[in-house]
């Protein structure tokens, strides 16, 4: 059952079961994906593995040095935006790994927003 979150949007917060199952799809493409669902931002990014990767650091003269290391990024999906309805899956123990969940919600009944309040209005 998908919930209004009020305020007059019409975004709605999706079943976390289709969001799972959309994230799998994108996860199983392995391909970067920026667009959107649900009314929502969705982003997925492919695990990153590299061996040697180039990296600037600051070094003793205030200067950049460089330096090769390998690196890692796992792959991860986000749906929605902080603060008001936000999903992620972050699959850091590797690919085939499940992926480790956050949700965070903010629905309109817990807020201590008042419909009724005149808005202020900045003098021009």
């Amino acid at each position: 059952m998908e919930r209004h979150l009020g305020r007059g949007q019409d975004n709605r917060i999706p079943e976390l079961a289709k969001v799972r199952e959309y994230a799998n799809i994108l996860h199983l493409r392995n391909k970067p994906y920026q667009g959107q669902m649900w009314d929502w931002p969705v982003y997925y990014e492919p695990e990153m593995v590299e061996e040697n990767a180039l990296f600037e650091l600051p070094d003793s003269y205030d200067d950049m040095k460089q330096e090769q290391r390998s690196h890692y990024s796992p792959a991860s999906f986000t749906a929605g935006e902080s603060g008001i309805w936000f999903f992620s899956l972050l699959w850091e123990n590797g690919r085939d790994a499940e992926p480790v969940e956050f949700l965070d919600v903010v629905l309109f009944e817990e807020t201590n927003f008042d419909a009724t309040a005149p808005t202020a209005v900045a003098a021009s």
